[in-house]
């Protein structure tokens, strides 16, 4: 089969080549999901009377024969056919015979291409909340066994004031959480349906889109039918923006840890299962680990600028400049799903020493706590402040008082059961969301499934 919009004139093989660029790589990873839109549509096109009851179960049972092909990654795409959607459709159209001729019926590519991305961004959201969650619940499971343990804080890299392991974990279990509801706003701008707004200018038989909807587990259709072409670029953006967010909260936890593993500080290690060692050194033990986490979480960041100038400069419409941006979102995927994976073993496995960690709590943390104890007193806090100084400067600076020395360990402690109540709310919502959307997908292919019509 030739190309979708192949007429019959003579093909620069050259050009052709360069056009379709590496495609077909990056289209394994949206076989199913074209499957999914496809069978929609054909159902869509049964409806409206385009499709008999045989093109359609004929469709359908092609359609599972791809899909079940392609889970064993033996659906191939010819660079000759260029995507997987052309590929697909000369399948069906060898299999079904005329039907596979009508599966394209009212639809353009540019629609059909939206339709796929947007079910995989999709997936890959709710595949990545559930990893967040995963690593909330390692996070919160520190929080709890070693929250109250005392640990310097510090700013300009340098000894602040008294802190606590559970504090310092906190920070990372609320960007967590933010990353959440981030991917939650993420799932509702993906929550519309692009398909049957044809090549951006409404597609030139009716077709029932709310149907169609409602038979990929959209709560709603993408209404404008430039704005689904307009949106391309832009939803690929901002999906890889959240998972840049998340990769940067993942290189924070992997830059503190790699600092506060070197024997200067020795307040934490890894296991030596989670290190590597050197060619020639025989001591080392490397946390590699953590710096390719800093190194993928820096990528992220790369592929969103890549992003941005491919798709920002466009003008309205459909522009063969967006097929770029399928590469950038499938190697985010891949590369957010294994860092969380990682970085959840990370959280739950890496060592504290506790000793290091006391004795680095040093009297002159607690400045601070003195100058405030002095204002309670009636001292300007400024004149507090420089007695204080003045104390830390000639090394008669007192210790800190029992409940100070808690106090960090305390107010983490107390926050644990509102935590674990909003990662519960959110997953529960996410988990709404999915259930939603798995009942829809796993109907489509079915050939026999009745689908409800009201």
């Amino acid at each position: 089969m030739a190309p979708l919009w192949d007429k019959g004139g003579a093909l620069d093989a050259v050009i052709h080549r360069f056009t379709v660029g590496d495609d077909p790589l990056w289209d394994r990873h949206l076989v199913h999901w074209d499957c999914l839109g496809s069978a929609a549509h054909a159902r869509t096109l049964h409806r409206a009377g385009w499709l008999s009851d045989a093109e359609l179960h004929a469709l359908l049972r092609g359609l599972a024969e791809i899909d079940a092909l392609d889970r064993d990654s033996k659906f191939d795409i010819p660079p000759e056919l260029e995507d997987c959607h052309t590929a697909i459709e000369s399948y069906l159209t060898r299999v079904c015979g005329e039907a596979g001729g009508k599966i394209h019926t009212g639809r353009s590519r540019n629609d059909q291409v939206v339709t796929a991305m947007r079910l995989y961004l999709r997936d890959r959201a709710l595949a990545w909340q559930q990893l967040l969650a995963g690593f909330l619940e390692a996070a919160l499971e520190r929080m709890a066994r070693d929250g109250e343990t005392p640990m310097p804080g510090y700013t300009h890299m340098q000894p602040a004031m008294p802190s606590s392991v559970g504090l310092w974990l906190h920070a990372f279990v609320e960007a967590a959480l933010e990353q959440m509801r981030a991917t939650l706003d993420l799932l509702d701008r993906l929550d519309c349906c692009p398909l049957g707004t044809g090549a951006g200018f409404g597609a030139p038989i009716e077709l029932d889109r709310a149907f169609t909807a409602m038979l990929l587990g959209f709560s709603r259709v993408q209404r404008s039918p430039l704005d689904a072409q307009n949106s391309r670029g832009r939803i690929e953006t901002y999906f890889v923006r959240v998972a840049a967010d998340v990769g940067g909260l993942l290189e924070k936890l992997a830059w503190d840890l790699i600092l506060f593993s070197t024997p200067e500080y020795g307040f934490f290690s890894l296991p030596e299962a989670m290190t590597t060692g050197s060619s020639i050194m025989p001591q080392k033990r490397n946390p590699d680990v953590l710096e390719l986490l800093r190194a993928r979480a820096a990528r992220l960041r790369s592929r969103l600028s890549e992003l941005e100038w491919v798709a920002a400069k466009l003008p309205s419409s459909y522009h063969r400049d967006l097929q770029l941006t399928k590469a950038p979102v499938v190697r985010t995927a891949i590369d957010l799903n294994d860092m969380l994976v990682v970085g959840t073993r990370v959280i739950a496995g890496f060592t504290l020493h506790r000793e290091r960690l006391a004795a680095a709590v040093r009297p002159e943390l607690y400045a601070a706590h003195h100058a405030v104890a002095l204002a309670r007193q009636g001292v300007p806090f400024r004149e507090a402040y420089r007695r204080i100084a003045e104390q830390v400067r000639a090394g008669t600076l007192p210790a800190p008082s029992d409940s100070d020395a808690a106090r960090a360990g305390r107010l983490v402690a107390g926050l644990l059961d509102e935590l674990h109540t909003e990662l519960k709310t959110l997953t529960d919502r996410t988990q709404a969301i999915r259930a939603r959307i798995a009942t829809a997908e796993a109907a489509l292919l079915k050939e026999h499934h009745a689908v409800s019509t009201s």
